[in-house]
């Protein structure tokens, strides 16, 4: 019988590698001694017996699993959160599974499984789920598997009960295994994977406080754009964009100085567990901005480019007819909504009030002006009769709606943190070292 895994021997044996995630008490550690054979994983105890995660290779060696800690539990989180972070950095993965614990009531276990699902989103192809003790209900699988699809979109599902054969289960989890890929959890990412807080009802209530109230701005803030006349909107819009993402900065100071959070020693994870908590909603209300900045970023995609007869320059036209023009003429500021006009916009609030003034305006710079700059050789063309040129690739790539340049943490958060962290990584690493050189002295 095969038991734990040896990592020396990773490169010359590398079948599919499986991490299991879940609650403690989800039926993890039932899971690995029923693919395995092993005995003695799991316990009937109401805190988590694993406290480290351990690879173990299945019958067969059809794959190789990573039995991990509960991620929630009362103590340790970050310790038990860090055990599953390292063990998804061991080697690349081919399936993370999500194991929930079967209920009478088929929502209550699906949105187990999306507790974790939104938090791996970004690698939600990777998903898949195991729901344990399938033996103390009836309801039928293929609804659950339906259900699943319609509300999270995961479609990889293996059921797991007493009455449901090791064969079958290793089977089904073999056959969902993908590709693998390489997770590399680092500092940042890792407070956006896990959650790591305590339940503190006064810090929750501070974040919760402001991600209310930031909510509360955007939508007040959507409402006066309705009505805001058509030539302003452009320019309302980016410099909401620019002040909220600096508001999002101003609620991780408030929230730090309100429970007097110093980002050092015993409680640094806790701390910084609740900051990222938080940023990871404000993030996403700034998403919503971000996404209706996109349309006002002006819908001038480049289709067709010509070269001028007169002089190696190439130009693409953005406004008026397939006739007559001169080699650089510039647009007029008509093609543009604001009119030549450029409007400046101040921003307050006062907790989820928000007060928006219009300060000023400048004008821009029309083409008509007789100082306008104009590129090319000025040569009168033709622009139907122009030699056609190829659009670069690169030319129509959208670029995607992000707000990774909001960092989870205050700067000097993130550096006491990222010691921390690197400092755990490291000393499991070493742990992980250590155990793989006694297994290789282990008679199997």
């Amino acid at each position: 019988m095969v038991t734990l895994y040896d990592s020396s021997a990773k490169k010359q044996f590398q079948p599919p590698y499986v991490v299991i995630i879940g609650d403690v008490g989800a039926g993890k550690s039932t899971l690995v001694e029923k693919i395995t054979g092993q005995v003695g994983l799991s316990s009937a105890a109401d805190e988590s017996v694993t406290r480290s995660s351990q690879m173990y290779l299945s019958s067969n060696n059809a794959i190789l699993i990573s039995d991990t800690p509960g991620s929630n539990p009362i103590e340790e989180k970050f310790e038990h959160n860090m055990q599953i972070a390292h063990a998804m950095n061991f080697q690349p993965v081919s399936r993370i599974l999500i194991v929930v614990k079967a209920d009478t009531r088929i929502d209550k276990v699906i949105d187990e499984v999306r507790k974790y699902a939104e938090s791996f989103i970004d690698i939600s192809e990777l998903l898949g789920v195991c729901v344990t003790h399938m033996d103390i209900i009836n309801w039928n699988q293929l609804k659950f598997k339906r259900l699943l699809k319609q509300e999270l979109g995961l479609e990889h599902v293996v059921f797991s009960g007493e009455n449901i054969s090791s064969i079958s289960v290793l089977r089904g989890i073999k056959l969902s295994c993908g590709n693998p890929v390489n997770m590399d959890i680092t500092c940042e990412n890792f407070l956006k994977f896990f959650k790591i807080s305590n339940n503190n009802f006064k810090i929750l209530r501070s974040t919760k406080k402001e991600v209310l109230e930031m909510i509360e701005i955007k939508n007040q803030f959507y409402e006066v754009f309705q009505t805001t006349p058509e030539n302003e909107k452009v320019d309302l819009i980016f410099e909401f964009q620019a002040w909220i993402t600096e508001e999002i900065i101003h609620a991780q100071m408030r929230v730090s100085n309100d429970n007097n959070f110093e980002f050092f020693g015993k409680n640094i994870a806790n701390e910084a567990g609740h900051i990222a908590n938080m940023t990871n909603q404000l993030r996403a209300v700034l998403f919503d901005v971000r996404t209706k900045v996109l349309g006002y970023q002006g819908e001038h995609g480049i289709s067709d480019l010509r070269k001028c007869p007169g002089c190696p320059r190439i130009w693409a036209k953005l406004e008026g007819c397939d006739g007559a023009t001169t080699c650089g003429n510039r647009m007029s500021t008509s093609f543009d909504s604001r009119k030549g006009v450029m409007f400046r916009f101040v921003f307050s609030r006062n907790g989820g009030c928000l007060s928006i003034k219009r300060t000023g305006q400048r004008k821009i710079q029309s083409s008509n002006s007789k100082s306008a700059q104009h590129e090319g050789c000025g040569m009168s063309i033709m622009w139907s009769a122009m030699t056609p040129v190829a659009v670069p690739a690169e030319f129509n790539v959208i670029k995607d709606i992000g707000t990774d340049d909001i960092k989870l943490l205050p700067t000097n958060a993130l550096r006491n943190f990222e010691i921390e962290f690197n400092q755990t990584m490291s000393r499991l690493s070493r742990l992980r070292s250590r155990i793989s050189s006694l297994v290789r002295n282990m008679k199997i």
